[in-house]
């Protein structure tokens, strides 16, 4: 948003007995087909003035060249308009056109006809609103100028209501429109117009001296400290000026050159708290609810004001031109609230896209833009409190812009998000960020370092501002892909990466279409005991064949789901689906269903699983959940899922031991009935005997916790036998069984069945 500035505008208005001002005249259009008519009008009306000003005359000789004469002076105050001229009805005609074509009802018609006894009919004076009406030998100079004086005044009074009119409308509408930036233009543009039309003040020149409200909009307060430091009473600036007086907006008052006469009516309104009128000086006092004190400073030729204002129609007036001030003031902080990050004084999001960024690419040409994310910023926030991180976010956003040019634009976007705008080329901010991670950062006594990971991507102005918006979504493209290989790096956008992240998007949408519409299914891989290689229960695998797209891999699809707040609608519907088939199937062994960490987390598991189990009947023997070690850093949610799981007599299988956190400390409260050890024990089997003596340790140790072993990922028979020596007395694996449909896995089953 642009600076607070009040535009107010110079406008000359119809005093209504002031001298003759040689400026301004009076317009007569005279149409007529005969030239003694137009001599003799000039000649009468001479050097006559009417209302304080001369006239000036304009011709036009045929309706034809009457109406182009009237297209090009629509402020034409009188027509003399003869009716008959290349045809019978000519006058009317333009007349009408006059009023319909051109829509103007303010410039006064007189009708003249060279044909006694012929007028009008009275219908054609009323919807051509004819203001009189007169045959040409009896107008005299004496009852023309009657006649002219007349319209003139009406045509004056008529100007007078519509500029009113239109003042008031700009005032209303800018009441409506008061959250849009230009509403404060309209609404003070509106004000002067309603004291030129309402006190008849011919302005030339116009300008607003104002004291420091209570807490003044960032825009207004930058104007105060900028043009001086003290906070006393008495500092007054120029917050708004007229052409005249532009120079001296944002300046003090001491350092505007007026005379002194107009000084001490100012400062005279100030100190007494009123309007105060001095010959040509006008100085109008405002004062609002928030202690904001101005004073409306007008300089006029008007000598004799005083004593032709209404004191009560001044009155009103200046309360409702305050209240608008006090409007301004609440709207523009409303401006600075949304524009503003409250946490930093940054710009916010809105700000730096709406206003700041498309200004500096307008004045630059050109600008890099970048998307910068304190890495592992939450862990501040949980150590330390949000107090002591919000402190952090603005140590960090003080860095920055010391760290770049004085004309760059820095916002925090959110969070820990910051974005940058700036003159410098992308190798050269690239240098910037990355001595950004050396930098120390001092607070209370201390220092620390911060790592930051950031996108860029870069904007040219070519006479249309380029989508601020659009800009900075790509940094932030460029600022995902940069976190997802090394935090602390900076990545420049690529016309692959939107790609790739529409394509990411594609696929999530149809997920989630065929979530809905049942269209995944499952696989099952068997556990199988190693002691006589019977199938002992299977492990749920969710796969998904799209029309389109033909098989997606789950290394694809589950992380994308898992990204896109999908994992809890997943989980449930491999249960569901399980659940489904373990009831059509009543001889089927335990089936695993494996939960995520988030799903985990969700207060909301443990109705729906139940609710699940109740739906198809199943009982809580007959099917196993398999969690990870990522689930016990989840936080208080996970864990309260983890005891009322385990309350409710459920399976619990801890999957992938070995591959995370390996703390056997944890396994000791840990409610689960069986372990999981993950496949990369199983590789390192008959190629080192530091594994299998590692292995036979680790499955020691849990049985002595009285917890069951189970080895993943058995493809040799090398480590078949390893397994069997290390007291494994189950396993899984593609060296018994791959992940197989459903009809395969059946028949596995039977063929068991058979063979016993």
């Amino acid at each position: 948003m642009s600076d607070f500035k009040i535009n107010i505008i110079d406008g000359p208005s119809t005093p209504s007995k002031p001298s003759v001002n040689a400026g301004r005249s009076w317009k007569i259009a005279i149409i007529d087909d005969e030239t003694s008519m137009h001599q003799a009008t000039t000649l009468a009306l001479n050097k006559v003035t009417i209302l304080g000003y001369p006239l000036t005359f304009i011709h036009a000789y045929s309706g034809a060249e009457g109406q182009q004469l009237l297209e090009e002076n629509p402020d034409t105050a009188v027509v003399l308009l003869d009716v008959v001229m290349e045809t019978e009805d000519a006058g009317l005609q333009l007349a009408s056109y006059i009023r319909n074509e051109l829509g103007n009802h303010t410039t006064q018609i007189v009708l003249r006809t060279g044909q006694p006894g012929y007028a009008p009919e009275e219908s054609v004076i009323e919807n051509f609103e004819i203001n009189d009406y007169k045959t040409k030998n009896e107008l005299t100079r004496s009852k023309l100028f009657s006649t002219l004086c007349t319209s003139i005044r009406s045509y004056h009074n008529l100007v007078s209501i519509q500029k009113s009119r239109d003042g008031l409308r700009k005032i209303v509408d800018s009441a409506a429109n008061q959250f849009q930036e230009r509403s404060l233009a309209s609404f003070t543009e509106g004000v002067l117009e309603q004291i030129n039309v309402l006190f008849d003040i011919h302005s030339e020149g116009i300008f607003c001296v104002s004291s420091r409200p209570l807490n003044p909009p960032q825009q207004l307060e930058k104007i105060y400290c900028h043009a001086t430091s003290k906070r006393q009473e008495d500092e007054h600036i120029i917050v708004a000026a007229s052409k005249k007086y532009q120079k001296v907006f944002g300046h003090p008052l001491d350092s505007v050159e007026l005379e002194p006469s107009s000084q001490c009516v100012i400062r005279q309104a100030f100190k007494e708290g009123k309007n105060v009128i001095q010959d040509g000086n006008i100085a109008l006092y405002l004062d609002t609810p928030s202690r904001w004190k101005a004073v409306i400073y007008i300089m006029t030729d008007r000598t004799n004001l005083l004593d032709q204002l209404d004191p009560e129609l001044l009155s009103v007036f200046i309360q409702n031109v305050a209240l608008g001030l006090e409007n301004t003031k609440f709207i523009n902080q409303l401006f600075d609230a949304v524009f503003t990050d409250e946490t930093t004084g940054l710009h916010s999001r809105l700000g730096f896209v709406d206003s700041q960024a498309p200004t500096l690419l307008k004045q630059t040409g050109r600008l890099t833009l970048a998307v910068i994310d304190i890495d592992d910023f939450h862990q501040i926030n949980e150590s330390l409190g949000f107090e002591y991180g919000n402190r952090v976010l603005k140590v960090f956003g003080k860095t920055l812009q010391q760290a770049l040019p004085a004309n760059s634009i820095v916002a925090r976007l959110h969070s820990d998000a910051f974005a940058v705008a700036t003159e410098l080329e992308e190798p050269e901010l690239c240098n910037m960020l990355q001595n950004l991670q050396d930098t120390r950062f001092s607070m209370d006594g201390g220092t620390f370092y911060l790592s930051a990971t950031a996108g860029l991507f870069s904007v040219s102005y070519d006479g249309d501002i380029y989508d601020i918006e659009v800009a900075l979504r790509r940094a932030e493209i460029a600022l995902k892909q940069a976190k997802s290989k090394r935090r602390g790096s900076t990545l420049t956008f690529d016309d692959g990466m939107e790609k790739a992240c529409t394509e990411r998007l594609n696929l999530i949408n149809k997920l989630r279409h065929d979530l809905a519409e049942n269209r995944l299914y499952l696989v099952f891989q068997p556990k199988v005991d190693l002691r006589d290689d019977r199938i002992i229960g299977a492990e749920a695998l969710i796969r998904w064949d799209h029309p389109e797209l033909g098989e997606v891999s789950p290394g694809v699809f589950v992380p994308i789901a898992e990204a896109a707040g999908l994992s809890f609608e997943l989980d449930t519907y491999v249960f569901r689906t399980a659940c489904e088939i373990l009831a059509a199937n009543p001889h089927f062994p335990e089936i695993a269903v494996n939960i995520s960490p988030l799903t985990l987390s969700r207060r909301e598991l443990l109705p729906t699983l139940n609710g699940i189990l109740q739906k198809y009947g199943i009982d809580k023997d007959r099917i196993s959940l398999e969690i990870t070690e990522g689930c016990f850093v989840q936080g208080e949610n996970t864990k309260f899922n983890i005891t009322m799981l385990h309350r409710q007599n459920w399976t619990l299988h801890l999957d992938d031991f070995g591959s995370g956190y390996s703390s056997f400390g944890y396994l000791l409260d840990l409610p689960v009935s069986v372990i999981k050890i993950d496949r990369i024990f199983t590789w390192g089997l008959s190629k080192c005997d530091r594994s299998e003596t590692l292995l036979g340790g680790m499955v020691n140790m849990l049985k002595g916790m009285n917890k069951k072993v189970l080895i993943e990922g058995l493809e040799t028979e090398e480590q078949l036998v390893a397994a069997v020596a290390a007291g494994l007395d189950m396993a899984q694996g593609y060296l018994f069984y791959k992940p197989m449909p459903l009809e395969a896995f059946n028949l596995a089953l039977q063929e068991q069945v058979a063979i016993a």
